[in-house]
Order: C-alpha cells, then sequence, then structure tokens
C-alpha cells in the first residue's frame, strides 16, 4: 500500500480532538521500538522523538505496552468531572468485573454509587442483546462477518483492509447502544440534557477516543470516560463501607459479563453459529489473519471476533489485574451468571449507514505525478538495503522509501546508505590527498628541466 504523508506532529501535541496517545517528550529516547511495533506504521522517530501519522494512527496502544521508557501515555477524565453534571451515569464494560477478585459484583456496583454516580449500568446487558441480534442477522443473510465491536479493529480495517469493511457486521458497539439507551431512558424521566452525563469506564483509549472520533455513528452518545486505573482505586477506598449485597438483587452477574474476555462474545451465540466462529485477541494477530483473510485464505468461518488487546477487554492498558487473573474470574462469573435477555430490551443496534473505508491519501493527487513518484518509489526501494532495521526512524525501508518520495525523508536518513556515502567520500579524498594540484606538478616538470 503506497500513501502519501501530508503532515508529521510530535505526540505531544497531537490535537485531542483526534486521538488518545500522547507523549511525554523529556522521557521519549528516540528508542523505536514504539516505531517497529506500531501495526499501521503510523509512528517516526526524527529529531530523537517519536512523531505520529496522524491518518494511520488507531489508538491501540501497543505504542504505549512496549514503551520502556513510559513515554507513551493515554488521558480521561477525572472521576472529580462527574461534578460537572447533576445527574451522571456510569456506563460498566464487562472486563470492569474481572478487576475484583472474590468480591461481589454487586457489591462494586454499590460501591460506584456512593462514589457519586446516579445511576450505574452494565454494558453486559447491551452484549447480550447484541449477540441474539447476531445470530438473528447471521441466520438471515449470506457472507462472512466481523464483529464490529472493538473500534480498534474498525479502524484498522478501514485504514488498512478497506476492501474488508463490508464484512464489517452493520451494528453499534454495546457501549454505543447501552449510552443510547440510558441517555433516552433518563430524558424520559425528566432529567434535563445539560444535568445529564453519560461516563464509560474504559479499560483502553481507543474506546477513548470514539468519544470525539465515533466509529459507524455521527455523534458519541456518551460524554466522557475515565480510565479503569483511576476508578479501580476509588472503588477500593469504598469498597469497606459497602454492605455484602445479594446478587439476586441487582441480579448481576449476567452471561453478558463473558464479553469483556476473548471468546466471550462467540460463547452467547447459538451452538450451529459458534461452530462456524472464530476468537483471535492481540492486535498482531488480527492483522495477520486479516492478510489471510484478504488473500481469501480462510475457510469455513461465517463470524470473526476479533479484539485488538490481548485476551480481550481485560487485556485493555487502563486496567489493573493482571490479564491472566481477570481472565480466570471472569470466567468464574459466567459461570454463575443467568440469561436477562427476556428483561432487557430497548436497544438500537441499526448503524445509520455503513462502515466506510478511509481515504488516505496517494503518493499523489494528480495520476500523472503518482505514476513518477511510483517509478521513484521501485528505485528507492531498490537503493536501500531491506535490512528493515528501523534505525533511520520508519519501521522498514519500503516506508522509508515512501518517506523520500513524498519528501519527508531523504536517503541519508539510512544510516548503512551513509556509511557507503561517507566511505566513498573518503575514498575520494585520499585519492585527491595522493595528488598533486596542476600548479605544483607544474614547478616539479620545471626542475627537471633545470
Amino acid at each position: 500500500m503506497f500513501v502519501v504523508f501530508a503532515t508529521a506532529k510530535p505526540m505531544g501535541v497531537i490535537s485531542v480532538k483526534k486521538h488518545s496517545v500522547l507523549l511525554r517528550e523529556e522521557l521519549c529516547k528516540g528508542c523505536t521500538n514504539c516505531v517497529k511495533n506500531c501495526p499501521t506504521k503510523a509512528i517516526r522517530v526524527h529529531n530523537g522523538k517519536a512523531m505520529i501519522r496522524d491518518e494511520l494512527c488507531i489508538d491501540c496502544a501497543e505504542c504505549i505496552r512496549i514503551c520502556a521508557q513510559h513515554a507513551k501515555h493515554s488521558q480521561t477524565a477525572e472521576l472529580e468531572e462527574m461534578s460537572d453534571y447533576k445527574y451522571p451515569i456510569a456506563l460498566v464494560p464487562p472486563s470492569f468485573y474481572g478487576q475484583f477478585r472474590g468480591v461481589n459484583p454487586a457489591r462494586v456496583r454499590m460501591a460506584l454509587f456512593k462514589l457519586g454516580f446516579e445511576e450505574v449500568q452494565d454494558v453486559s446487558l447491551a452484549a447480550e442483546s447484541l449477540s441474539r441480534k447476531t445470530c438473528e442477522f447471521l441466520m438471515g443473510n449470506s457472507g462472512i462477518y466481523i464483529s464490529s465491536s472493538c473500534p480498534v479493529v474498525v479502524r484498522l480495517i478501514k485504514i488498512l483492509y478497506p476492501e474488508l469493511t463490508e464484512h464489517l457486521i452493520p451494528f453499534k458497539a454495546p457501549t454505543d447502544a447501552m449510552g443510547e439507551k440510558v441517555r433516552a431512558d433518563a430524558l424520559a424521566k425528566g432529567i434535563k440534557p445539560e444535568e445529564l452525563g453519560v461516563f464509560l469506564l474504559t479499560p483502553c483509549p481507543g474506546k477513548n477516543t470514539t468519544v470525539f472520533d465515533p466509529v459507524g455513528v455521527k455523534t458519541s452518545p456518551i460524554d466522557k470516560t475515565i480510565a479503569v486505573s483511576l476508578v479501580y482505586q476509588a472503588v477500593l477506598s469504598v469498597l469497606e463501607k459497602v454492605a455484602d449485597v445479594d446478587e439476586g438483587e441487582l441480579e448481576v452477574p449476567y452471561l453478558g459479563i463473558g464479553w469483556g474476555q476473548s471468546g466471550g462474545e462467540l460463547q452467547l451465540l447459538l451452538a450451529q453459529m459458534q461452530d462456524s466462529s472464530l476468537s483471535v485477541s492481540g492486535i498482531h494477530r488480527v492483522k495477520a489473519l486479516l492478510d489471510e483473510f484478504s488473500r481469501n485464505n480462510i475457510k469455513g468461518v461465517r463470524y470473526f471476533e476479533l479484539s485488538a488487546c490481548e485476551f480481550g477487554c481485560v487485556g485493555g492498558v487502563f486496567n489493573v489485574v493482571n490479564p491472566f487473573q481477570a481472565r480466570s474470574d471472569l470466567r468464574r462469573l459466567r459461570s454463575r451468571g443467568k440469561s436477562m435477555i427476556e428483561h432487557n430490551e430497548g436497544y438500537d443496534f441499526d448503524l445509520p449507514g455503513r462502515f466506510e473505508p478511509l481515504q488516505i491519501g496517494r503518493l499523489d493527487g494528480d495520476l500523472e505525478r503518482a505514476m513518477e513518484k511510483l517509478a521513484q518509489l521501485e528505485e528507492e526501494i531498490a537503493v536501500l538495503p531491506g535490512l528493515d532495521c528501523a534505525a533511520c526512524g520508519a519501521p522498514d525501508c519500503q516506508t522509508l522509501a515512501e518517506d523520500i518520495v513524498t519528501g519527508v525523508a531523504s536517503r541519508s536518513d539510512c544510516i548503512f546508505l551513509l556509511r557507503k556515502q561517507m566511505g566513498d567520500l573518503a575514498e575520494t579524498l585520499s585519492g585527491l590527498l595522493r595528488e598533486l594540484p596542476p600548479v605544483m606538478k607544474k614547478e616539479k616538470v620545471d626542475d627537471k628541466v633545470g
């Protein structure tokens, strides 16, 4: 894929309107670990600092995971921002309960009330309803479909696999459907729009980005997100004040709680659907699968559950508890859960439109110049060593070649070509040192004649 990169911005000055991943510049050592691990090749290192191509970033947080200097981070709202609203509502993702080992989920809910939320709503309810909707859709439609519930996966497909966007199942994510429902219910109760604040407790930056850059819908029903790590500490601080509660009283856990880990969505499909479904987690494994899918090299599968985070949402970078432990605890909770489908209606999962590929640009807008640059690109690829070492600040030689053609890099950025150039220059200088200037040669000849 050959693309044009218009501008490069330091990660520390990325507009909050565009992405959630930020950089603490004073901590960045320019090590290129983030460059080599970015799944969309969105990061470069120039002048010793990481920079990002806005149009390629999908907020997967791989750079946050890989940065040994802890220079990458992401910001969400603070709990104190609840006070901006008279009626704050918390949306609790299924993975959240996996953070509290041995704690009754009903107690966790009550702790959230004590923190100041007027309502606490479980996204797992919408997730269970979406599973039923998905079953009905798959039984009524032929073809192969991909879950659209992970916003990072949706962005990945729209950018790198535009030919696969038609395979994204045309449904909103459970967080959006739940957000719309609780907002409508609150307004129907007489809560004024300016008094209402819908907060999602998010396990990852990808869901934070959907608040200001929604996927599949024009406007997000969620006002703000709060990182699970911030809420976790606050819940622990008040848990001792919360008396033990009968789980049946608050009807938790639900079967939809299984959505918090990879494979949880498929477990709620009908048995015959599960036999033709596949679950994959981790952004690099997801990319490998999509590569095979785009080559028509996957057979016998009708539905893909794809999660950008390892092990699903329990692997989000905002979580606190080890994902292995959280995964185990969610399995235990799900085994004790019950279906709420008969008492759980009123969600609108249908998208207002369809998922569209993102047009991230070509080598040039003018076809004739684009063809010239394509020829130049092939020439640059042939010249570069093909080692993909990332020492130049680009993830691989082909990407560096693209950057050279589009004017944001030069051949001298490659240390191997630079070394060769320096060697050639040294040889030239050495040869010059062994030769006398023409004037001195003439004087030497005159001496012999004399």
